[in-house]
């Protein structure tokens, strides 16, 4: 694509002299953050609107709002954790006569920027209108706001903010989707699906469809876009993949036709007033024109790529900022060049899987509908390492060209570098953080199986290692249901013989204490219990199909959708109808004593099975044995070790979680930051457990020293497993007495009875069980 640039008498120079592309970094993956924090890890290269105030341009994403000081070159983002009331933002617009910043949502929900402040106004949200809620487009005038919105019109008072009045402007005070609205020479200009509607500001009720008319000069259809500049009023008209714009100019209604070096016809994102100038943006382009609608620039791509424009503006320094659709935030100048402003983010929101090592956390983007169908995902996998996202996906490895939906996720037992991934279509691959794509297993080089004359489709649904380093691998749809990479490297596979069908989809592997592996049938089939004799060729082993009878499983429900094995060694078992757990998993292959134990917990004081209500997608296992549920519908639940005590419940509602569909939980057993794949996307929460060891290592306490004012939560990492931890003066007094969280102790900073303790040092003393394994650390507190 090329850059068309007007003569010397407009603008000096043609060429764009300089790209730079600006990474913004956010904290780093090993940084430590608070005990009790969130973060979200959501994409930041796609922005869709943009607004300017003095110093401060700013630019909302769907996940959250950026704002970029010019006088500092300085960014910094804000999203849900920071005090935004949701995800999916579709709209920004700045009130200079009011100092303030408005962000329209599509659920309707509109948030407030002010001096420093963000409150929400839920009231659209609220509203009981059928329908979409979306809003469109932000007009400011006289103290007011008018929001075009999915059924109609609102008027926000932006001094009391309240909602003055509500229009619904179709035929018959109908609800119409209004997708802009402008004021031009004391009319209201409505772009709507049924046409473009003119309205007196003065009319004595525009609640009152009546008072609004169609201009029949123009074409019927959808109006997506109106807006006034200078003498002129513009309106899109927009009709499948080809747009015109038509301009009014106070005597007749034409086409807006300049002679543009490509296709003016194409789908227009934004038109703008801006300083000026009249800026019109699409996904090929961002044309540029004066007062008197000349041309004044052609931008075809700046910043090193194509332009993907969803808005643009120019500021009173002659500056073009682009909100730009993989760019991020763009701007610079014709005859200077441009810059793309991109914070560091993944990918792409997807994400379905969930893997850490403790250093790298990947992510799976690929998914499962139904626990069966492809999403045809090809976007490969991502990870995060040492505080940048990379991918590896088929466009730097065309060897995997052909893989779709990479869903699950195993750290590599002997090297933390690598993981080996599962692809409901390809088979399985090995991934390296520093090599990319070690391997990929599949038919043609493995014992793994495809779909019955379906060419590549290999179907893996999880893989877990047995105690003596060999992989177990579950093949869907295929005569040989189990699969094990042995540690020579070879391959070995196993029969169903006939307890299972050829046609049965399997999902997650876990391998128990006793080397027996668990296979989840998320299509209704139950669980598969199996154990080999032996690995040296004989395929003779056991097997047994677990379902919802009594003496053969006792499952509450036939769809498992989750299974993970405790540091206690039982196996709890998530299902759409609750959770069960195997406490003698030893005695699966045994004519009794092995069926499942649903655990009965008081519900607004009623007795039931825990989660019978709920289908349950995931559940992880943290450092101190707790367990982290994740559910479809109810968000993330965090119970104590037996699961009769809720510890923890988040939300939407209560939580940055930007859904309560929890696809995939995952801990940094370092750290303790538990992540939470949600079908809107990543985010992660400083838990309290870390992952214990045998012996003290690395023993440090954070925040240390633990200054004046400070009252969240202090650390002690590196401990043994579920430590006992006792606290004192440094007189011997004691201060604290308490058990680790799986390798970590977590203080509130309060004595027995409740006080901060006075400044000085503290002595952290931490043994294990047997009193063989001690350390001493220093906290100090001051004044």
């Amino acid at each position: 694509m090329k850059n068309i640039y007007p003569g010397p008498g407009q603008i000096k120079g043609f060429t764009i002299s300089l790209i730079l592309f600006v990474f913004l970094f956010t904290p780093a993956f090993s940084q430590d953050i608070a005990i009790g924090a969130w973060r979200h890890h959501l994409p930041n290269r796609t922005v869709i609107s943009l607004a300017e105030q003095g110093n401060l341009i700013y630019a909302a994403t769907p996940y959250g709002l950026l704002e970029y000081d010019k006088n500092f070159n300085s960014i910094r983002k804000l999203d849900k954790v920071d005090g935004l009331s949701d995800f999916g933002i579709t709209v920004i617009n700045y009130s200079h006569q009011r100092n303030l910043l408005l962000m329209g949502y599509q659920n309707g929900n509109l948030d407030v920027l002010r001096n420093g402040r963000i409150f929400s106004i839920p009231d659209i949200r609220q509203a009981s209108i059928l329908g979409s809620k979306t809003i469109h487009n932000i007009l400011f005038s006289d103290n007011r706001a008018y929001l075009s919105c999915g059924f109609g019109i609102v008027v926000l008072d932006l001094i009391d903010f309240v909602i003055l009045d509500t229009w619904f402007i179709g035929p018959n005070a109908s609800m119409l989707n209004v997708y802009d609205i402008a004021l031009k020479d004391n009319y209201f200009y409505a772009a709507t699906e049924a046409g473009l509607l003119k309205a007196s500001k003065d009319a004595p009720n525009l609640a009152d469809f009546q008072y609004w008319n169609q201009i029949t000069e123009l074409p019927w259809g959808k109006y997506s876009l109106v807006e006034s500049h200078e003498d002129y009023l513009l309106a899109n008209l927009t009709a499948g993949q080809s747009d015109t714009l038509y301009l009014f100019d106070a005597q007749s209604w034409k086409v807006f036709d300049p002679p543009t070096t490509e296709d003016f016809y194409n789908n227009k994102t934004n038109i703008r007033s801006s300083n000026g100038y009249f800026l019109v943006s699409s996904l090929n382009s961002l044309l540029i024109f004066d007062s008197q609608l000349q041309l004044y620039a052609e931008l075809y791509s700046y910043a090193g790529r194509s332009v993907g424009a969803y808005d643009g503006l120019l500021d009173s320094e002659g500056i073009v900022w682009a909100a730009d659709r993989r760019g991020g935030l763009v701007k610079g100048s014709p005859d200077v060049g441009f810059e793309s402003i991109i914070l560091e983010g993944p990918p792409h929101p997807n994400s379905f899987g969930l893997g850490n090592n403790g250093g790298t956390l990947w992510v799976a983007p690929g998914a499962i509908i139904g626990g069966t169908q492809n999403t045809w995902n090809d976007m490969g996998i991502f990870y995060f390492s040492n505080g940048k996202w990379g991918a590896f996906n088929r466009w730097g490895f065309p060897e995997i060209d052909h893989v779709r939906d990479i869903h699950q996720i195993t750290i590599h037992r002997q090297n933390p570098n690598r993981i080996f991934a599962s692809a409901w279509r390809g088979g399985l691959l090995e991934f390296d953080v520093e090599e990319g794509l070690i391997n990929l297993y599949d038919d043609q080089n493995s014992t793994l199986q495809t779909i019955a004359g379906a060419g590549n489709m290999v179907r893996v649904g999880g893989s877990a290692w047995d105690s003596q380093g060999n992989l177990w691998v579950s093949n869907s749809n295929a005569d040989h249901f189990i699969h094990v990479l042995k540690t020579n490297g070879s391959w070995m596979s196993y029969p169903h013989g006939g307890a299972v069908a050829g046609t049965e989809t399997l999902g997650d592997v876990v391998v128990d204490n006793f080397d027996q592996k668990w296979v989840a049938m998320p299509r209704g089939g139950g669980i598969i219990a199996f154990k080999e004799e032996t690995l040296d060729g004989n395929q003779s082993f056991n097997l047994r199909k677990l379902g919802t009878q009594e003496g053969n499983g006792s499952l509450p429900n036939s769809t498992v959708s989750a299974l993970a094995k405790d540091k206690d060694g039982y196996i709890w078992v998530g299902t759409h109808g609750g959770v069960v757990v195997f406490y003698s998993p030893q005695q699966v292959f045994q004519s009794q004593n092995f069926d499942a134990q649903s655990i009965i917990v008081l519900q607004d004081g009623f007795a039931g099975r825990l989660f019978e209500n709920e289908i349950i997608n995931t559940i992880f296992v943290d450092g101190s044995n707790k367990k982290w549920f994740g559910t479809q519908n109810s968000g993330a639940f965090l119970l104590s070790p037996d699961a009769r005590e809720t510890i923890l419940h988040f939300n939407r509602n209560n939580s940055p979680l930007p859904s309560n569909n929890i696809l995939d939980i995952s801990i940094d057993p370092n750290t303790g930051e538990v992540f939470f794949a949600t079908d809107q996307g990543l985010v992660s929460y400083r838990g309290f457990a870390t992952e214990g060891r045998q012996q003290h290592t690395d023993v440090y306490a954070f925040p240390n020293p633990v200054r004046p004012g400070y009252s969240g939560y202090i650390a002690v990492k590196g401990l043994v497993t579920n430590a006992r931890v006792k606290i004192t003066d440094i007189n011997g007094n004691l201060v604290y007495d308490t058990f680790a969280e799986g390798g970590q102790l977590v203080w509130n900073g309060k004595d027995l009875n409740g006080r901060r303790p006075g400044s000085g040092v503290y002595l952290v003393f931490s043994t294990n069980p047997d009193g063989s394994e001690t350390i001493v650390t220093k906290i100090l507190f001051m004044k």
